[in-house]
């Protein structure tokens, strides 16, 4: 199961992800390890990426595609993203690699894009969503506000409204996020540090370095 928090405010974009993996042995048993989940795309783009295992490996093959051809504005992201990862998904589930289904969790893939927009001055900050469950394609668009969290969590996402609604400074959605999946991994086994953290301004992606290490044996 992987976390994931984003939202917008007049400052530009906050998003946060947890580094925890699951994986099954040949006996069903579940073990956990931890892995990035959360890259830049080219100085003012992120992709970020939940559900089924495979997910990690395209995003990265996304990035690749997008910064092999200059896709650097959210809007040339948009455009292209679920087209690429449906195909390249595609030839996944054709080929029988990625994530073997245990329970329903991995059995989805998610991938959420934001960036700066070097044409908009009205929407300078942007974010879309795209889904799929059960192997179905292409992937579907899901229509989000100013704020996501994936998988939705509504205490979270309400939280998270509220401040982008009042518009908010983008350090306090940053310690919102911070806190929120540090109070998910007490609770769930399958959320889990180092947490990622990064925002878009008009500068550019950051990513913000942060003191919360997985245990020393890399398992919960």
């Amino acid at each position: 199961m992987t976390q994931i928090l984003s939202g917008i405010c007049p400052e530009g974009i906050m998003v946060a992800t947890d580094s925890m993996a699951t994986s099954f042995d040949e006996d069903g048993k579940e073990n956990h390890f931890t892995v990035d989940k959360l890259f830049s795309i080219g100085s003012h783009a992120f992709i970020v990426s939940g559900g089924k295992g495979i997910s990690v490996e395209l995003s990265i093959r996304f990035k690749r595609y997008a910064e092999e051809r200059k896709l650097l504005g959210i809007e040339e992201i948009k455009s292209t993203v679920g087209p690429y990862l449906s195909e390249q998904y595609r030839e996944v589930l054709l080929d029988g690699s990625g994530t073997t289904v245990i329970n329903g969790e991995l059995d989805r893939i998610y991938f959420v894009v934001g960036g700066y927009s070097f044409r908009s001055q009205e929407k300078p900050y942007q974010l879309a969503l795209w889904g799929s469950e059960a192997g179905q394609l292409p992937l579907q668009r899901i229509q989000i506000g100013p704020c996501l969290a994936v998988p939705r969590t509504m205490s979270g996402e309400m939280r998270l409204f509220q401040m982008c609604q009042r518009n908010c400074q983008l350090l306090e959605l940053v310690e919102f996020a911070e806190e929120f999946l540090r109070k998910q991994s007490e609770v769930n086994p399958q959320i889990g540090p180092p947490f990622r953290v990064g925002t878009i301004t008009a500068s550019g992606f950051t990513r913000l370095e942060r003191d919360h290490e997985p245990p020393e044996n890399g398992t919960r």
